[in-house]
């Protein structure tokens, strides 16, 4: 009877349960998160928030640590939350991959809205793929532009942000040689109507009556 007993509560199976326990607190915490708080923050962030304004600009330095950095423009998450109604969350998002022994990057951009680019040195922009690539040694010194918004019309937007990466080397405090890239809002055309905020914090695009009488 005692090693009945010893091999039904042994050691190894208290572990299994307990792993097995842990898995399923986890998954009930995640499914918890996902479909109640993460829906719930979607709707009270804007509130808290004001919307960028042309001009912004937001420098990064991928950390040594890692060799790929994600920065994206959103709706309501992202490093750029525009708050507008007419931008998808994650609508443009770039992952910045290092190479394995240099400061060369490989860049690629990836859209789930619609959305068109003028890489460097060209004059027009294009409707952009679901998928694209730069390399880093193309943008140093110049400036890869994005426009985003809800419709491209003949490969033209009419209401849109426009996002600008550019890049530069710089020296750190190590004495080592790094590069450094500069995500600006370049512009947002027509603008933002901040009368017409929602119930949300979302804004339409727009211009305010000011604007117009003058």
């Amino acid at each position: 009877m005692g090693l009945v007993l010893a091999l039904v509560f042994s050691p190894k199976l208290d572990l299994a349960l307990g792993v097995l326990t842990l898995i399923a607190v986890s998954g009930m915490g995640f499914f918890f998160y996902w479909e109640v708080l993460r829906p719930y923050a979607a709707k009270t962030r804007p509130g808290q928030l004001d919307p960028p304004d042309e001009g912004d600009t937001f420098e990064i330095v991928v950390p040594e640590s890692t060799r790929t950095y994600r920065f994206s423009v959103g709706q309501v998450y992202g490093d750029i939350p525009t708050l507008c109604k007419s931008i998808q969350d994650d609508h443009i998002v770039f992952i910045l991959k290092k190479g394995k022994d240099s400061e060369d990057y490989d860049i690629l951009i990836n859209r789930s809205g619609p959305a068109i680019m003028k890489p460097p040195r060209m004059q027009h922009f294009a409707k952009m793929e679901s998928s694209e690539k730069l390399e880093s040694h193309e943008i140093i010194g110049q400036t890869a532009s994005f426009r985003i918004s809800d419709k491209i019309i003949k490969d033209r937007m009419t209401q849109y942000f426009e996002i600008g990466l550019t890049s530069n080397f710089f020296v750190n405090k190590l004495g080592k040689e790094r590069m450094r890239f500069t995500f600006s809002v370049q512009k947002i055309h027509p603008g933002l109507s901040t009368s017409s905020r929602d119930k949300k914090g979302l804004y339409s695009f727009g211009k305010e009556r000011s604007s117009e009488e003058d």
